[in-house]
């Protein structure tokens, strides 16, 4: 194969699920030692290209060619010998091994009929040095931070002899720092060869990273001419198919004299050490942090989550005590997990009970503890009209929607309990622009209504596209609080490194 030929060709690819055609024609050319990202919006068709390239699925017309074979007969294991690897966005390796037996995946040397450890941590080690993982081969995974579990499963991709790497999502719910720090050892790779399929929703990162770019809507590709002049905005219209303003927080838009709503008078908790800070009405309270500094901790002390041992919260000149995200709930407290597989979706309910569930208590009470079912789908047909929420009814599957859909429906369910205090813990992580502007366009609505709302996420970005205060956080307390005005993102990066570096003097 010379310099000049593609490592990838994808000519002509249709894929079709039933009545739903999936992808029309697509092609895609990709050569050794490029990143090339694909964006779209959740169900746009590119999790289905990347399945077709891996093997997972066949395709219904056409044909992938990998370093000049037609790939079309090979299974999914068969395309790994050749060098395509898929690592997901959810985690696929096992915790509960060492760092060195996830980069043997289950193929571990013997000598004797015995496992040679030796062997298997020598040579994990030499290959963690090479790619610049510097951790011991004997730790267990779960030990990890989220940045060298990220690495981690790239190097096992490299151990088994990865051509093309199709990262799906490897940024999500990492900090700016180690976003840099995983672009840095991708682009390390590239320069030796290796191929990469990008995924993200994060349309500067693509900017940042790719050598060429391919939007997917409605199933068919559209190549960027990354040659000229591409912008966020410009990228963001292509993946919608019209154009889309990227909505910002107006100046001053905090209504009745942004009046204390909320106060919090040190607080301590195993991760809280003396938090002291207000929220008041009709604002966004920005919350910026490394992970560990007590940012997520605070949010998920204020709904319930973690045991708070000292300090007093007061809401609306009332002093509360909470002790359960149900307490919380009853209080006008509402909050949206940071993992909506975990702590969000229901998977084994309905669109519809997904998001009336929290109303339960509530309004959807009635008398000897029924649920009022009626109004439950009233409920969610509101919300699905409001949120255009994606789906035939409201009766569908949560499972069968598109993770942008599905976070949707976890901002109705909050939204249905009519809360005064909305905490977001990565409201927007993984989900396409479009349905990222949805939510936070509604979220700035119902502030300019009077709604308080703790805003936490690495997006700085967007944090400072809709904060209209930001409160560091470091060592499991506020360390500074300042007006969102003309801050941008290097000078919020720099005073978070700041605060950090002195709290380690």
């Amino acid at each position: 194969m010379s310099k000049k030929d593609a490592l990838l060709q994808v000519r002509g690819v249709s894929k079709v699920f039933g009545a739903t055609r999936a992808l029309a024609d697509a092609n895609l050319e990709i050569r050794s030692g490029e990143i090339h990202s694909l964006l779209g919006r959740n169900g746009a068709g590119k999790s289905t290209l990347v399945n077709i390239i891996a093997g997972i699925y066949p395709p219904s017309t056409g044909e992938v060619i990998f370093e000049g074979k037609d790939l079309r007969a090979l299974n999914i294991f068969e395309r790994q010998e050749l060098g395509i690897r898929l690592v997901p966005q959810h985690e696929n390796s096992f915790p509960d091994l060492s760092v060195a037996e996830n980069i043997f995946s289950g193929v571990l040397p013997t000598r004797g009929g015995l496992v040679d450890w030796k062997t298997i941590n020598r040579v994990a080690a030499e290959e963690l040095a090479e790619y610049g993982l510097t951790v011991d081969p004997r730790t267990k995974v779960r030990e990890l931070s989220s940045i060298d579990a990220r690495k981690l499963n790239i190097i096992r991709a490299m151990h088994s002899g990865a051509k093309l790497i199709i990262l799906d999502e490897p940024t999500t719910a990492l900090t700016n720092r180690e976003r840099a720090e995983l672009f840095v050892f991708v682009r390390r790779l590239k320069e030796s060869g290796t191929a990469f399929i990008f995924i993200s929703h994060y349309l500067g990162e693509v900017l940042e990273l790719s050598d060429g770019i391919t939007v997917l809507r409605d199933g068919q590709l559209f190549g960027v001419d990354t040659g000229a002049e591409v912008s966020e905005a410009h990228l963001a219209s292509l993946v919608a198919g019209e154009d889309v303003r990227l909505t910002q927080r107006e100046p001053g838009a905090v209504p009745g004299g942004g009046e204390d709503f909320l106060e919090v008078l040190d607080l301590h908790s195993k991760d809280l050490n003396g938090v002291s800070l207000t929220v008041r009405s009709g604002e966004i309270l920005g919350v910026v942090g490394f992970p560990g500094s007590g940012a997520r901790e605070f949010c998920r002390a204020l709904f319930g989550l973690g045991q708070l041992t000292a300090g007093t919260m007061i809401c609306d000149g009332r002093q509360l005590h909470i002790s359960s995200p149900r307490e919380a709930i009853g209080l006008g407290i509402s909050y949206i997990s940071f993992d909506r597989h975990r702590e969000g979706i229901m998977p084994t309910l309905d669109t519809n009970e997904n998001i009336g569930i929290s109303s339960y208590p509530g309004k959807l009470r009635r008398w000897g503890g029924f649920i009022d079912l009626s109004g439950r789908r009233k409920l969610a047909e509101r919300y699905r009209d409001e949120l255009k929420i994606k789906c035939n009814s409201v009766d569908d599957p949560i499972d069968s929607l598109s993770g942008g859909n599905q976070q949707k429906v976890i901002v109705s369910r909050l939204l249905a309990t009519d809360p005064r205090l909305l905490i977001l813990d990565e409201p927007t992580v993984g989900i396409d622009i479009k349905s990222r502007e949805e939510i936070i366009s509604t979220v700035l609505a119902l502030t300019r209504a009077g709604m308080s709302t703790i805003y936490l996420t690495n997006d700085y970005e967007e944090l400072l596209r809709v904060a209209d205060r930001l409160a560091f956080f470091d060592d499991g307390r506020v360390v500074t609080v300042l007006q969102n005005t003309d801050i941008s993102i290097d000078e919020l990066t720099a005073i978070r490194d700041r605060e950090k570096e002195a709290d380690q003097k």
